[in-house]
């Protein structure tokens, strides 16, 4: 693990994480497109996206009409870039948002998950700001078949040293390697939704070839 890499609350933060993944979001943007309208969120929600990285989801949300939008977000680099598009963005982590009781009506956890260990902190921490009945709505890396190849050539083959997707890929991803997040999510599935499930009733849960997507409500 490099020396500038940081574990504040479980979360993954390196000097290079947010630029390299600055990369990465614009190409997987050309050839992965999760539109939030999946989750029918009512216009008059107030909406949390915890882990916002650069604000693309919340862009998204205020272009069509959303207006009580807040995210929240450990990376320095990426909450200065919110900020300069005058998005309303905090810092804070899953696990320890800095928001009140009952704060929202829905929680956006977008690719956050798999960032940390400690999955009943980070679903303690969400229950505990949203209202009672509201909904988590959440996108996270799938065990398939398709996106355990993708894993054995960004990592295992030579291909990262000269096609610059993968090697895009193997830098965004290669902390969550070393400390062992990634790949814990990826095999402890059955852990992770007892410990959603615990706390919130599915609305649904849906699998595409490389992600999962949910929608569950506050029990």
């Amino acid at each position: 693990m490099q020396s500038s890499t940081k574990i504040n609350n479980g979360f993954i933060q390196d000097s290079s994480y947010a630029n390299h993944f600055k990369t990465y979001r614009g190409l997987l943007s050309k050839v992965l497109n999760h539109d939030p309208k999946m989750f029918k969120l009512d216009k008059n929600a107030k909406i949390v996206d915890v882990g916002c990285g650069y604000g693309d989801l919340l862009e998204t949300l205020c272009s069509r009409g959303y207006e009580k939008l807040i995210g929240i977000e450990p990376d320095a680099t990426c909450r200065r870039s919110c900020l300069e598009k005058s998005l309303d963005v905090r810092d804070g982590t899953i696990s320890k948002t800095g928001l009140t009781n009952a704060f929202a009506d829905v929680v956006i956890v977008n690719q956050v998950f798999h960032h940390i260990d400690d999955f009943n902190g980070a679903a303690d921490e969400l229950a505990r700001i949203l209202k009672p009945g509201g909904l988590l709505c959440f996108l996270e890396p799938s065990p398939t078949l398709l996106r355990r190849a993708m894993d054995v050539v960004t990592f295992q083959t030579p291909f990262p040293s000269f096609i610059g997707f993968v090697k895009i890929r193997y830098e965004v991803m290669k902390l969550e390697m070393a400390t062992g997040f990634y790949p814990n999510f990826l095999n402890h599935q059955t852990e992770f939704h007892n410990v959603i499930n615990r706390r919130f009733s599915p609305v649904w849960h849906r699998q595409s070839w490389f992600f999962q997507f949910g929608k569950y409500r506050k029990r």
